[in-house]
C-alpha cells in the first residue's frame, strides 16, 4: 500500500490536494473570516455565540461542522459504499462536484450572491459560502482518507502533522524504510498546505472570488484522471 501511495502519480494527487486545501482555507478566512477546511474551530464560535445570546450565529456555527460532515458522507457513497458492494470506487465524482462547487462560489460571488468578499460573518448569504466550503472540504477530506487508507490527508494540518511526529519517532527507533517514505509524503504535504495558503494569500486580494476558479481547474483536472482510469479498469 505505502508503494502504491508513492507512486509519483499518486504523489501528484496528494500534493495538488493539499495545495488546494491551503488555499481554500485562507479563501475562507480572507472572504469571511473564518476557516473552512476544518470544523474543530466551530466549536468555539458555537459557544462564544451562545453565550452571548446570538442564536442564529451560533445555529450557523453547528450548522457548518453539519456540512462538513454531510460532504464526508455524499463522498463516501461513491467510494467506501461502492467498495462494500465490490464496485470499484467512483472518486471521479467527488471531484467533480467540487469543480461545480467552486465554479458556483467563484461565479456567485463574483455577482454578489455570496455577499461582499472580505466582510465579516454577519448574514444569510456569509453562511451558504461557509457551507459551500464546508461540503467541499468534508468530500475532499473523505475521499483522501478513503483512497489512501486513512494514511494522507490534505484539508488540514493537525492530524497529519500528529502522524509525521509519530513516524518520525518510529523511525528512530526502527529505521524502517517504510517509515521513512510515509514521513517524506506527510512532510511534503505539509510544505504544499503552506505553499497553497501563501498562493491564496497572494491571489485572493487581488481577484477576490474569482480566485476560486483555482480550485476549480484543479477539481477538475483531477476529476478527469480519476474518470480516465476508472474507464480503464
Amino acid at each position: 500500500m505505502i508503494d502504491y501511495l508513492m507512486i509519483p502519480k499518486n504523489r501528484f494527487i496528494w500534493l495538488l490536494l493539499a495545495l488546494q486545501g491551503g488555499f481554500i482555507n485562507i479563501g475562507g478566512l480572507l472572504t469571511v473570516h473564518l476557516f473552512v477546511s476544518h470544523v474543530t474551530g466551530f466549536a468555539a464560535h458555537f459557544s462564544v455565540a451562545l453565550s452571548l445570546g446570538q442564536m442564529l450565529k451560533s445555529l450557523y456555527f453547528v450548522l457548518v461542522p453539519i456540512f462538513f460532515l454531510l460532504g464526508a458522507v455524499f463522498s463516501s457513497l461513491f467510494t467506501e459504499v461502492q467498495r462494500e458492494k465490490n464496485i470499484s470506487p467512483k472518486y471521479y465524482v467527488t471531484m467533480f462536484v467540487l469543480f461545480l462547487i467552486y465554479m458556483t462560489v467563484s461565479i456567485g460571488g463574483e455577482f454578489g450572491v455570496l455577499g461582499v468578499f472580505g466582510e465579516p460573518f454577519i448574514n444569510i448569504r456569509d453562511f451558504i459560502l461557509l457551507i459551500l466550503l464546508s461540503f467541499s472540504c468534508g468530500c475532499q477530506n473523505a475521499l483522501v482518507t478513503h483512497y489512501s487508507r486513512s494514511i494522507i490527508r490534505t484539508t488540514h494540518l493537525t492530524g497529519i502533522t500528529t502522524d509525521l511526529g509519530i513516524g518520525i519517532a518510529k523511525f528512530f527507533v526502527s529505521r524502517n524504510s517504510n517509515e521513512g517514505k510515509l514521513n517524506r509524503i506527510r512532510l511534503e504535504i505539509i510544505i504544499s498546505f503552506v505553499l497553497g495558503s501563501l498562493l491564496g494569500s497572494l491571489i485572493f486580494p487581488k481577484y477576490k472570488f474569482l480566485s476560486f476558479l483555482f480550485p476549480a481547474v484543479i477539481s477538475g483536472f483531477i476529476g478527469i484522471k480519476l474518470y480516465l482510469n476508472y474507464e480503464k479498469v
